[in-house]
């Protein structure tokens, strides 16, 4: 029972990605086109488009998400974590999702620098609890766990990549300052360094574990 219902979640998390990457070459004109006419928000697209325009366009937008956490759901069933785990997981993931685009308000400078605080007193935690349990790992097990290094190098590197684009450079959260000072370019430049790294995160981590699975 769990297999085949391990099967039916990871099989549905494929369709609501593939709904992702191609559905937006059916919801992005109409959303685009209710853009012009008023509907910037919820309330005012629900003016100007019909109601199943809406539910598809909101279909797409969670589409990325909601694939991602049938795959995970999908992969638990296959493990030996016991049940209450899973159900905290399950709940805990579809809360998220389920409050993941309500409006916040705008995070000042001071909110980032907190954030950026963090993150950075996790990643020096990350990096010298690497170098004190390397040593007693396998030779196979210290590639693997290089691989995985490495990609936590890139995502400290698109973490940080995120403050030139959001803020004193670009100026993404600010974008009549970017058209202003003409930064364009630089946004374009700054989302292509973060896609780089991202991608390169994914990639040692991926290669982390297959490694593990080698040796």
């Amino acid at each position: 029972m769990n297999k085949k219902l391990s099967t039916f979640f990871i099989i549905l998390g494929f369709l609501f990605l593939l709904n992702a990457i191609f559905g937006r070459y059916i919801v992005l004109p109409g959303y685009l086109a209710s853009l012009e006419a008023g509907g910037a928000t919820l309330e005012g697209a629900s003016q100007v488009a019909s109601p199943w325009k809406i539910i598809r366009y909101l279909l797409w937008g969670y589409s990325f998400k909601f694939g991602i956490y049938f795959i995970i759901l999908g992969a638990m069933l296959r493990t030996d974590m016991s049940s209450a785990r899973k159900w905290i997981i399950a709940i805990g993931g579809f809360v998220y999702i389920g409050f993941a685009y309500m409006p916040l308000p705008n995070p000042t400078s001071i909110i980032f620098g907190i954030a950026g605080g963090i993150m950075t007193v996790l990643m020096i935690y990350i990096f010298l609890r690497w170098a004190e349990e390397r040593n007693q790992l396998l030779d196979d097990q210290k590639t693997a766990r290089d691989y995985r290094m490495a990609g936590y190098f890139f995502f400290g590197m698109a973490t940080y990549t995120l403050c030139p684009l959001l803020g004193v450079k670009a100026f993404a959260l600010s974008p009549e300052k970017m058209i202003q000072f003409g930064l364009q370019a630089e946004a374009a430049s700054l989302s292509f360094h973060l896609l780089i790294e991202l991608v390169l995160g994914w990639l040692f981590v991926a290669l982390s574990l297959r490694k593990s699975k080698n040796s």
